[in-house]
């Protein structure tokens, strides 16, 4: 049920986003420059902007605690505000090219009625989830490690030679064709860290279930946990609470490589792609801000996680005692 329900969602954001990409490309083509770029920069959030609100559902209970309600109405307030900017943007360019009406009340409207399913479908992929399990140690051991590595290591193997013959398929047959040739190669490059970067994604779902079983799958708790753990704050925890910050701290480092690993990948990816819309001269400047936009992330994110990393690891130093307790014992902090 749960693969289905996974699979399904997959199926109809993406459908959804391409659908809302041809009607922009196809019928509000002739709007102001500006308003098309917008538009085409935009209109992906009508999906995706759904999409966030049900996979934040369908991971967190909002009634789980008053901060984890607080912090899921943040979401949904910020997603609705950026679906509102895409709205106007889809209006004006509609008006700017003398567009059919109704393409505006097919986007803006589907939107809406993806906006009001999101949470209730999250509910219920929530619900088919098992209940907490009273584990033993969740960090794993070197060994799975690098079974984990070792998948995204082949993962990596096979995109690159599918790519390869890929393009030597389309050189070969296509002669001669100097820049939609390298626009082949950039694709290719696009789709081997994209493929690369969801088997990191994969490889790291046991870990980040096993972090949000520490604080009993309350955001609110962990958030707790991470403002004491990673950021240093003095916040005030029941003993549960601590044991449970403590296997927070001990699992959250490796998390963060495979996190880095993530969007890094993620990252190469999207850098090919930027690359190749600027070699063709597409949305004009955006591809060149937007690559300098990712290197200012990494420059900032990478030493802000190397230090959360090293906060965590002193964590669990400072906490012996209850770390040697989430050993014997192994059960993550329950919903008071």
């Amino acid at each position: 049920m749960r693969v289905f329900l996974y699979l399904a969602m997959i199926v109809v954001a993406t459908a959804s986003t391409l659908g809302v990409a041809l009607l922009v490309a196809l019928q509000l083509h002739d709007a102001a420059r500006w308003l098309v770029v917008a538009t085409a920069s935009s209109s992906p959030f009508l999906v995706m902007g759904p999409v966030v609100v049900g996979s934040l559902a369908a991971y967190w209970d909002h009634r789980s605690s008053t901060d984890g309600r607080r912090y899921l109405g943040w979401w949904f307030l910020g997603v609705v505000l950026v679906d509102v900017v895409a709205a106007v943007f889809i209006v004006l360019a509609t008006i700017s090219a003398r567009g059919p009406v109704w393409v505006p009340v097919v986007v803006i409207g589907g939107a809406a009625v993806l906006l009001a399913v999101a949470r209730p479908l999250g509910a219920v992929f929530r619900r088919t989830e098992p209940p907490i399990a009273d584990h033993g140690d969740t960090v794993p051991g070197a060994d799975a490690v690098r079974r984990k590595v070792r998948r995204i290591t082949v993962t990596f193997v096979i995109a690159v030679v599918v790519s390869t013959i890929g393009v030597t398929l389309l050189a070969i047959l296509g002669g001669d064709r100097g820049g939609d040739l390298l626009q082949d190669v950039l694709s290719a490059g696009q789709l081997t860290f994209t493929a690369t970067a969801v088997a990191t994604v994969y490889a790291a779902l046991p870990l980040n279930r096993a972090l949000r079983d520490t604080g009993g799958r309350d955001v609110g708790r962990l958030r707790r946990f991470a403002k004491v753990v990673l950021r240093g704050k003095e916040l005030p925890l029941d003993p549960a609470e601590e044991r449970g910050a403590v296997q927070y701290a001990r699992l959250v480092p490796l998390a963060m490589r495979f996190q880095m690993a993530f969007i890094g990948l993620l990252y190469l990816a999207l850098t090919f792609q930027f690359v190749s819309a600027s070699l063709r001269g597409i949305l004009g400047w955006l591809p060149d801000v937007y690559l300098a936009f990712l290197v200012l992330v990494v420059v900032w994110l990478v030493p802000v996680t190397i230090r959360r990393m090293r906060r965590a690891r002193a964590y669990v130093a400072q906490h012996a005692d209850a770390a040697l307790w989430t050993l014997d014992d192994g059960a993550p902090a329950q919903p008071h």
